[in-house]
C-alpha cells in the first residue's frame, strides 16, 4: 500500500511542479512574454485527459450494464 501511495504522491508532485513552473509568471504577477516557452502544452493535456476519461466512462458503462 505504501508503494502505491508513493507512486501516486510522486506523480502528483511531478505534475504540480511542472504546472507551477509553466505558470510562474502568472503566479508572480509578471506579464507573460512571447518568448516564454512552456514545458507542457496544457491544451493538449486537457484534450487527452477528456478523451481518456470519456473512454473509461464508456468502458465502465459497458461493463456495468452487461
Amino acid at each position: 500500500m505504501r508503494f502505491l501511495l508513493g507512486i501516486f504522491v510522486g506523480a502528483a508532485l511531478t505534475v504540480l511542479t511542472v504546472y507551477v513552473v509553466d505558470n510562474r509568471a502568472a503566479i508572480v504577477g509578471v506579464e507573460n512574454t512571447a518568448s516564454t516557452r512552456h514545458m507542457v502544452n496544457w491544451d493538449i493535456v486537457s484534450q487527452n485527459w477528456n478523451l481518456f476519461s470519456d473512454r473509461v466512462k464508456g468502458e465502465w458503462r459497458r461493463l456495468t450494464t452487461s
